[in-house]
């Protein structure tokens, strides 16, 4: 079985999850208040470190410092020097231990001159932190086209913090970004209004009013993206990042208004109002592959004498050419100009190797404004924005290159660096860090409460007998540092986190091994969170969402349990309520298919589409029978978008499904790299959007299983 644990406080303010619109107010909602009551708030203001933990001035270590691009490019350079040294020397080492009768005399320092290298200093930034609020804004409309009284918006996981998608629609307009190029589709009455090309792989977009910021990438992705980081890392996939500003006014013909191109890969974005943010990695610097043994000179029979002037001359060449190299600097291209990514650099006192990670922030209205940006030299990780903060987690391991003096007991350790972000791209810059221990699952481990930042983390990983997690509260200092103040400590010892979700004062997390325990958690006191009930029932969820105050809604995976194992087993959909935190219960459960059975919307909170006003639920779907108990089923069932009537009283009503066909469809997929043909949908009134990545069908709710209209990508 499985436990659910559930970390709450008071119940009275309603969650939010998938956003839905009306007519009358296409903005998506905020938590609404129950009966007049005041939400519960936090004590505000608390910094003192918990016990046991560093205090401001010992988190220094993890402050990223600010030093020069061109400096940190010099000093770069010369630890590669150094480096490229050490391995001549040990080469040369060996030489000596097989033919120790042949060296004599003289050392490799003579003979090479390995002394040391001056490197460049490094100074301490500046922060600030400021608070501001954004909005989701309006999407604009266009003319000729009826609009939806009630449609579903993205699945955004902070209100008013908008996230970039492959479609989106403003209840008159559906616009998909997909297959080279911008598409406009009507919504009430589905055709294709306009197709805009966009250059290379065409990945997500904004749309605000009358523009639209499409994304699309050059360039050998490496690597698939990381949305559950179970067992995948937020890193870059080596590509090239364009972004495309389009004036939809006229939606029959977009017209390009602007073009940046990014040379990092696209890790998130974020839209606050007008403002967009975007978060690229830039991947490591090439590194000079330098020869480890001087050319033409025999390992056996050469002399001492020539050994030595070979090693001595391959020495300068590798130098030479190790200076010689470009610089990797991240850069912006904008009409035909390429410059670097800030003018300043920061860098962690850890150091994390040659990766950059940059934040670019610009204004989609304003053309002629240069973005604001800021750029760390780091490896990417996890993202958590709020309206005034984007957060990056990434996470250390003690093997890594240096090592915090205050956690020298952890081998497994996050950075969480925070960069004030808002409404104006004028508001982009560093904050601070913090550190804590573990690593975070994905966006929804983090969330920021009354300037505090909760973060869910796990320490190893499942069979790990010693594998651990914790609930940690951040508060940021007067000097920036993200200090931690309350915690919660091993966590269901044992068993790894699948799931989490922070909703005002509470917190729901999922851990697994061969059951799930639910844990509700009570996030009010920020010195002091405390497990207030568990729920343990077989199977495990992968995305939580609260549908009101006290009621949750889940996918995730069922299981066969085997004593000191699991094997998962088909889908599941589930319904909780929280009402008494000390004993949460599972009201409901819809299982899909067998082994193999699988969802995007397991591991992309993106394809989970739930619209509150008409409690509608549609997830795209592999369904597979045969198998189970750890065999995989032998035949595919189902494959497109299932729609549910979603009822507390009442449960899971399957309506119907868009079917989109199996041909390349299989069930050999492991659960946490779940995916379907279907990637998303939306909600128009009686229509529903099922998007494949080959074509677009539109049906009608009470006519499931007809197609309205079928678009080819």
């Amino acid at each position: 079985m499985r436990k659910i644990r559930l970390l709450l406080g008071v119940v009275v303010a309603l969650g939010c999850g998938a956003q839905h619109v009306t007519k009358e107010a296409v903005t998506p909602p905020r938590p609404k208040v129950i009966a007049a009551l005041a939400l519960p708030a936090p004590v505000t203001g608390i910094v003192a470190p918990m016990a046991g933990d560093p205090d401001a001035a010992a988190l220094a270590e993890a402050r990223l410092a600010t030093t020069t691009l061109d400096a940190a490019w010099q000093e770069q350079t010369d630890e590669d020097v150094k480096d490229m040294r050490a391995a001549l020397k040990r080469t040369f080492d060996d030489w000596v231990t097989s033919h120790g009768g042949c060296a004599r005399g003289g050392t490799w320092g003579e003979a090479f001159g390995a002394g040391g290298l001056g490197l460049s200093g490094t100074g301490e930034g500046g922060g600030g932190y400021g608070q501001g609020l954004g909005s989701i804004g309006t999407i604009g409309h266009g003319r000729g086209a009826a609009s939806a009284s009630s449609y579903s918006g993205t699945n955004t996981q902070v209100a008013g913090v908008d996230e970039a998608d492959l479609v989106k629609t403003d209840g008159r307009f559906v616009y998909l970004a997909s297959h080279g190029a911008l598409r406009i589709i009507e919504a009430l009455s589905p055709k294709i209004r306009s197709v805009t090309p966009i250059p290379g792989f065409v990945r997500e977009l904004f749309v605000e009013g009358d523009r639209a910021v499409v994304y699309s990438s050059e360039g050998h992705a490496s690597r698939r993206a990381c949305t559950y980081g179970y067992d995948c890392s937020f890193g870059g996939d080596g590509t090239h990042t364009d972004v495309t500003v389009v004036d939809v006014s006229n939606r029959d013909a977009p017209v390009v208004v602007r073009k940046l191109a990014l040379s990092g890969s696209l890790m998130a974005a974020r839209r606050i109002g007008e403002t967009v943010h975007t978060v690229v990695a830039d991947g490591d610097a090439p590194r000079v592959q330098w020869a480890t043994w001087p050319a033409g000179v025999d390992w056996c029979r050469a002399s001492e004498a020539v050994v030595k002037t070979g090693f001595a001359e391959l020495t300068k060449q590798n130098e030479a050419a190790i200076r010689a190299r470009p610089s990797p600097f991240p850069t912006i291209t904008e009409k035909g100009r390429t410059t670097r990514l800030g003018g300043s650099l920061f860098r962690p006192r850890v150091h994390d190797g040659n990766a950059f990670t940059s934040i670019v922030s610009f204004d989609m209205r304003d053309d002629r404004a240069a973005p604001a940006t800021v750029t760390m030299q780091s490896r990417p990780g996890a993202v958590f924005a709020s309206e005034t903060g984007l957060y990056v987690s990434v996470v250390h391991h003690q093997a890594d290159h240096g090592w915090y003096s205050y956690y020298a007991g952890e081998d497994e350790v996050s950075e969480i660096h925070k960069f004030r972000i808002g409404a104006s791209p004028s508001e982009t810059r560093y904050v601070g860090s913090g550190t804590i221990p573990g690593h975070v699952l994905n966006q929804f481990s983090m969330d920021e409460w009354y300037g505090y930042v909760r973060v869910a983390t796990t320490k190893g990983r499942v069979p790990n007998p010693s594998v651990t997690s914790t609930i940690s509260v951040l508060a940021e200092t007067p000097s920036g540092a993200l200090t931690r103040v309350g915690a919660i400590g091993g966590l269901a010892p044992g068993e790894d986190i699948r799931a989490v979700r922070f909703d005002n004062e509470r917190g729901y997390v999922v851990t697994f091994k061969k059951t799930d325990p639910l844990f509700v958690v009570d996030m009010l006191a920020p010195q002091k969170p405390k497990v207030l009930g568990e729920l343990k029932i077989p199977g495990f969820s992968t995305y939580i969402h609260r549908i009101d105050a006290d009621h949750l809604l889940s996918i995730g995976f069922d299981a066969n349990d085997h004593g000191s194992f699991a094997y998962f087993d088909g889908v599941i959909l589930q319904l909780f309520d929280v009402t008494n935190p000390t004993a949460p219960k599972l009201l409901h459960r819809e299982k899909i298919g067998t082994r193999g059975s699988s969802s995007a919307a397991a591991t992309d909170h993106l394809a989970f589409n739930y619209l509150a006003s008409r409690g509608l639920l549609a997830i795209p779907m592999t369904e597979c029978s045969g198998g189970g108990d750890g065999t995989y089923g032998d035949t595919v069932k189902f494959s497109g978008l299932l729609v549910y009537r979603v009822d507390v009283a009442h449960g899971f009503e399957r309506l119907g499904g868009v079917d989109h066909g199996k041909a390349g469809v299989s069930c050999g997929t492991w659960w946490s790299n779940a995916t379907s043909q279907v990637k998303r949908s939306v909600f128009l009134d009686d229509l529903v959007y099922s998007i494949a990545d080959d074509r677009v069908k539109v049906q009608r709710l009470d006519h499931l299983g007809t197609d309205l209209a079928d678009f080819t990508l």
